[in-house]
Parts: C-alpha cells; sequence; structure tokens
C-alpha cells in the first residue's frame, strides 16, 4: 500500500487468511462481513479503512488494489513462506499445492508453509495480528489490550469510585499468585475507566473519545448513558465492540457492534412479578414510579402489562396504568409530590425506577412500602443505604440485579482479591465477561472478530449470569439474582435470596 495515502488508512480485509480451506470462508468470519458487506473487497482489490479527519475514527471505505487482488501484503500472511502462515496473498491464481488443496482464491499457496501455524491453517493461533482486522486499543510491542468502562464516578448522588476499581482488580489482581491475569497466556488487559457523570451528553463524549484508544468499552450503569454510547455513530464506523448491562432496549436492538449482557428492564418485568408472587407482595396496591423519558418507556409499558396480566391492585381497584403510574423527570429536586401522591393512594408495593438520589428522598417519604424493580440500578450497596438514612430504617425492598450479594460474588469469584463493594464485584464480574468473550475467538484478534465471535454465541458466566446470543439478539442476558434489602440502623443489608432464569 502506498504510505502517502493517508497516515490513518487501514486494512480492513481479511483477503486470504481468513480461509480455513478451499470450501470457502470460517463461520465468525461470515459473520462480520455479513454485518459489513464492503468489508469483504472485490476481485480487483480490498477495502481500506479511510480516517480522513484524522480523530482515529473511520470514515468511509475505499479500494486498496494491493491489499487483497495484486498479492502484495506482507510476507506471512497465507501463503509459503516463512511467515505465521506463508507468503502468499490472495490474487487470481489458484491455491496450489498446498493442504487446502487447489481452490481459486491466490496466487499463492495456502499451505506448506514453515510459519508457526504450519500446514496451511489460515487462521493461526488466537491473538492479535498486524495488519489483520482493526487492532485499534492493542499495543503489540507491550502486548496489551487497553478496554475502557464508563460509569457515573460523580453525579448519581452516590460515591462510585468502585467503578474505577472493579476492572484493574479483574486485570491485574486475579492472575496466579494474585498477579495478572493474562489472555492466551501472554497478552495484559489495561481498563480505564472514565466518568460519564450520569448523563447522556458526557457519556457520548466519553466513549467517543475512548472510541480512538481503546478495543473495546464496557457500560456499567446508566439507562441514557448506555443508550447514548450504544447508538453512537463513531463507535459504530469504527467496529468498537461495546458490551453493557441490560437497560433500555429502545433502539439497540439492531446495533451490530452492542452486547446486552444481562436482561433488560423489559425481560425482567416477569421476573419481578415472579419474585412479588413468592415473597408474598404481589397481592397489596401498586404502584409504578418511574423515569418518564423515552429510554424507560419499554420498562413501563412492559411491568405495566405483567402487573394487570397477573391481577394486581392499584389505588381504586384494578391496576390501572392510567391512574398508578407516576412518570418522573430524570433528576428531580425532591420527592414531596411523588410522596404525597404515594400516600393518597395508600399504595403498598412501589415498583421504582429512576435517579438513585431521588430514590432515597422518596424511601424518607413513603417508607412503609415494599420497593421493588429491576437492576442494575437499586439491589446495591450504596443505594440501599441511601435509602436507610434520614428516618427510613424500616425499608424493605425486593430489587433484581445482575450479579448477587457481596458475599455471594465473593465465593463465585472462587479466589480473587477481597471486594470492596458490590459495584466493584459487579465491574469484576463483567470484566470475566469479557474475558470470556475474548476467548470466544478462533484466529487473529480484531475488533470484527470480537464482534462476530460474541454475536454468534454468548458467555458462561460466572459472578453474573451467563449470556446467550446465538445470532439472534442484541440482548444476551439468561437470568438475574433477587436482592433483598432491609436496614441496620442507617446501614442497608443486601442479601441474595434467589436465582431467576428467563
Amino acid at each position: 500500500m502506498n504510505p502517502s495515502r493517508s497516515r490513518g488508512l487501514a486494512v480492513a480485509v481479511l483477503a486470504s487468511a481468513v480461509l480455513t480451506s478451499a470450501c470457502g470462508l470460517k463461520p465468525e468470519v461470515k459473520d462480520a462481513l455479513a454485518q459489513n458487506p464492503g468489508l469483504a473487497g472485490g476481485a480487483g482489490g480490498g477495502q481500506v479503512a479511510v480516517d480522513t479527519d484524522g480523530d482515529g475514527t473511520v470514515d468511509s471505505f475505499t479500494t486498496d488494489p494491493g491489499a487483497a487482488g495484486g498479492g502484495t501484503t506482507d510476507a506471512g500472511t497465507a501463503g509459503g513462506g516463512t511467515g505465521t502462515t506463508g507468503s502468499g496473498t490472495s490474487g487470481s491464481g489458484s491455491t496450489g499445492s498446498g493442504t487446502s488443496g487447489s481452490g481459486t482464491t491466490g496466487s499463492g499457496t495456502t499451505g506448506g508453509g514453515t510459519g508457526t501455524t504450519g500446514g496451511g491453517t489460515a487462521s493461526g493461533p488466537t491473538m492479535p495480528v498486524k495488519g489483520q482486522g482493526n487492532t485499534t486499543g492493542i499495543d503489540f510491542a507491550s502486548k496489551t489490550i487497553t478496554v475502557v468502562v464508563h460509569g457515573p464516578l460523580t453525579g448519581a448522588g452516590v460515591p462510585q469510585e468502585s467503578f474505577r476499581t472493579g476492572g484493574p482488580k479483574y486485570w491485574e489482581q486475579s492472575g496466579p499468585n494474585n498477579g495478572p491475569r493474562l489472555l492466551w497466556g501472554e497478552w495484559k488487559v489495561k481498563v480505564v475507566a472514565v466518568d460519564d457523570k450520569y448523563n447522556a451528553q458526557d457519556a457520548l463524549r466519553a466513549c467517543n473519545s475512548a472510541a480512538k484508544s481503546a478495543f473495546a468499552i464496557f457500560g456499567g450503569a446508566g439507562t441514557d448513558q448506555i443508550q447514548a454510547c450504544a447508538q453512537s455513530q463513531v463507535l459504530r464506523r469504527a467496529n468498537v465492540p461495546y458490551v453493557s448491562s441490560g437497560v433500555t432496549e429502545s433502539g439497540l436492538g439492531n446495533l451490530p457492534n452492542y452486547f446486552a449482557g444481562s436482561l433488560t428492564y423489559k425481560q425482567q418485568s416477569p421476573l419481578v412479578i415472579r419474585a412479588a408472587k413468592e415473597k408474598g407482595y404481589l397481592n397489596k396496591k401498586w404502584a409504578v414510579v418511574i423515569t418518564g423519558t423515552p429510554n424507560f418507556a419499554d420498562a413501563r409499558d412492559s411491568i405495566a402489562a405483567e402487573l394487570v396480566k397477573n391481577g394486581a391492585l392499584g389505588r381504586s381497584g384494578k391496576f390501572n396504568p392510567d391512574n398508578d403510574i407516576i412518570l418522573t423527570e430524570k433528576a428531580p429536586r425532591d420527592c414531596l409530590t411523588v410522596g404525597n401522591q404515594l400516600r393518597s393512594g395508600g399504595y403498598e408495593t412501589v415498583y421504582f425506577l429512576g435517579q438513585p438520589l431521588f430514590f432515597g428522598q422518596c424511601v424518607n417519604q413513603y417508607p412503609t412500602a415494599t420497593y421493588t424493580g429491576p437492576g442494575p440500578s437499586f439491589g446495591i450497596q450504596s443505594v440501599a443505604d441511601l435509602a436507610c438514612r434520614g428516618g427510613a430504617g424500616g425499608f424493605k425492598g425486593f430489587y433484581l440485579h445482575p450479579s448477587p450479594d457481596k458475599a455471594t460474588a465473593q465465593a463465585a469469584a472462587k479466589g480473587a482479591p477481597t471486594f470492596t463493594d458490590d459495584i466493584e464485584a459487579g465491574i469484576w464480574g463483567g470484566m470475566q465477561q469479557l474475558e470470556q468473550a475474548f476467548n470466544l475467538i478462533k484466529g487473529p484478534v480484531n475488533r470484527e472478530s470480537f464482534i462476530s465471535s460474541l454475536a454468534a454465541a454468548g458467555t458462561p458466566g460466572g459472578v453474573l449470569q451467563p449470556s446467550v446470543f446465538g445470532g439472534k439478539t442484541r440482548f444476551g442476558g439468561t437470568g438475574a439474582f433477587l436482592n433483598q434489602i432491609t436496614c441496620s440502623g442507617t446501614n442497608g443489608v443486601i442479601k441474595t435470596v434467589a436465582t431467576y432464569k428467563k
């Protein structure tokens, strides 16, 4: 390739190195090409990603005549020389006498090489390979892959420093002898936490900036923040893998680079009702207090439908969405109005989904109800402490959550360093999920192979529940933990009392 074309050019075609035999492409590569047909190139040349404005993200694709058709890529790409799998590249001839037979994709052979993979295996061992796919965020010199975690380090009304410490605790302290945990025996993962300030605009800015230097991004919490990052055109154009806790489904179902690793609010609604039946608070007067923004509409509609279907009561007879749903702003100043509404309705059970600081205010205004709802925001220690302060020591809640209480998570982590709190345990579990996703990749590691491998499969779980995508969905959560919250003075006491499957 002519180096003068652009310092931001990166070859985005896998060329003949993706062939496992003369039969064709590996399944995970087919998935990647199905998501990005332009990456396949044509007979005359491969496709390269172009960073027109130099901001580190892909702006368009163009044809590079040497990348796939002219046989000019580096030695060791796919043929019979001395590189990883040989020295040939795809072109116009037959594959020759290599072990993959007499296919029609290249002028070099796919077999007979003396490289480390030997015998014509085109994919090679699982590890990053320079020049194969988008390897932004991979430092080949230090063998380090950078991952960014975004979360509300500030702005949510409760301390959230554990969003910063949970990732490094997994990758730097959970390996042999409390040392680094390595991918494929030699690659380190560096985790950088960024503050999304509990608002969508700052989250989007943080994620777009991270796309220039991180291989993948993990969203820890915050509905609007996760939705904003997931929908980022910058992330999508650059094929940045984005994995988050399950929250809203609005606008996220068809994003090729997005994965919800735990149950969404909508998916959790039937489990909220199941828990209410089992714990004895379904046959009570129900109110739904929920943020009135579009990103919470699927949660609101799904829980309302479940309450109606299961014969729940409202303030006057059967639950009525028109009368028993209280919509709030994203971050209201206080809960005086909502508290009065709850009191006047005599509600006994409150499904609450909104801002944590506002939640604490509402519990203090109306502490006699049983509070319930989906995770990930309200089944954690800092929010439980918030609810138990200020005269609300009688608070009782049952909240679903992606991870169990801290003690249960510590046991499930099997020898991990001691967790500071349950946020740290949850982020640790998210990193465990990320490692499981990395280990799904067969062959060269890049953003495209990560996305296609995870999309086709799922993760076995550990601290978190398993995920299953199976080529059919971006919402892969399979279950949740039910955390019961009570108070000991002003401190919340959290105990995982059930595990539910979708």
